[in-house]
């Protein structure tokens, strides 16, 4: 089904048009070295479930926010959306191995423009090659998290990747609408080059508006806000609920809404950067015209989501990549779960 849906998108005629990572693998290749004759194992990732968004146990109790609509004149404009992903695909003696890559995709007046992806870009994180590229840039705990936890690894450089990508999206486009899957706030992993600080200026001064999409969250206020937005029935609407989460997130970096952009669509919550020019209806009705909606979420996200993520084929070959390149020797794992626990059939 991939291929089938993907073959619709058109190449770009430029890639360098959409993002620039040539700044961003410089200095990989010098920390691989590292990896010459290392002994390791190569893992498998993990996929993780999602809950929806929105609490339904909330849609019998009047909702304490005014519902609002979308702009009723909306206008072209382009839709950049961007994401990442990233493996742990082998573990050495003293370090791991990821692959991260992220993807771009371009919309306006409801047709996909351009895509482009860039990686695998291979990382391997020790305490030598990762100090000696962040010390001076991260903070020595956050150093230590990234060693000690690899989902927090996974979470670094999803971060690098994504900062990039948005730094030059915005940098390079002017009256766009930069979407980012998640919620808009900095990050302890995050550093002063690539940080969203800086994607914030280029947003604010190219005049493009940065929107942050999320599919679920942890915080009630914003799951009992979308059970009350998704108990109206109405599409083109939103609830902003910024002042609610300021009562008890007062370090919060954007205004914060819920939003429903179809009738057989989730409620999702969406994030305004606070360097936005324009009104929220207006980015939201924007968005909507221009993007496509046909599962009630935006496809540049969607696209670019699947464009990022890895297949078996892929990490294959790249374990197989570095084991000829490295002469690496390769340590034969197995399924400790399955072996544990068995089968009842």
């Amino acid at each position: 089904m991939m291929n089938n849906q993907l073959s619709l998108v058109p190449e770009p005629s430029s890639l360098q048009q959409l993002v620039d990572m040539e700044s961003l693998s410089e200095n990989l290749d010098r920390s691989l070295t590292n990896l010459v004759g290392k002994k390791v194992f190569f893992r498998s990732d993990f996929s993780k479930e999602s809950i929806p968004l929105q609490n339904l146990e909330s849609s019998s109790k009047p909702p304490p926010y005014q519902i609002q609509n979308f702009a009723a004149n909306p206008r072209e404009r382009q839709v950049v959306g961007i994401d990442s992903s990233c493996a742990l695909i082998g573990e050495t003696e003293d370090g791991s191995i990821f692959a991260g890559r992220v993807a771009i995709v371009s919309s306006s007046k409801t047709k996909i423009r351009r895509h482009c992806r860039a990686g695998p870009f291979i990382f391997y994180m020790n305490q030598k090659t990762l100090a000696e590229e962040m010390i001076s840039r991260l903070p020595r705990k956050a150093i230590r998290a990234i060693l000690t936890d690899t989902s927090l690894a996974e979470r670094f450089i999803r971060i690098r990747l994504e900062r990039s990508a948005q730094l030059q999206a915005a940098r390079t486009n002017s009256d766009a609408l930069i979407l980012v899957d998640g919620s808009l706030r900095s990050s302890m992993l995050e550093t002063r080059a690539l940080c969203l600080r800086e994607v914030e200026r280029a947003t604010e001064k190219n005049f493009n508006q940065l929107v942050g999409l999320s599919k679920t969250s942890s915080l009630k206020y914003v799951s009992n806000a979308a059970g009350w937005l998704q108990s109206t029935g109405k599409s083109n609407s939103f609830f902003d609920i910024s002042d609610s989460l300021k009562i008890f997130m007062q370090s919060l970096e954007s205004r914060v809404l819920v939003a429903k952009f179809s009738p057989n669509s989730q409620v999702f919550r969406v994030d305004m950067s606070k360097v936005n020019a324009e009104d929220d209806a207006q980015i939201l009705s924007d968005l909507k015209y221009n993007d496509i909606f046909f599962r009630g979420y935006p496809e540049t996200l969607r696209l670019a989501h699947h464009l990022s993520v890895f297949d078996s084929f892929t990490i294959s070959s790249t374990r197989s990549y570095l084991s000829k390149k490295f002469g690496m020797v390769r340590i034969a794992s197995d399924d400790l779960r399955a072996t544990i626990l068995g089968k009842l059939v």
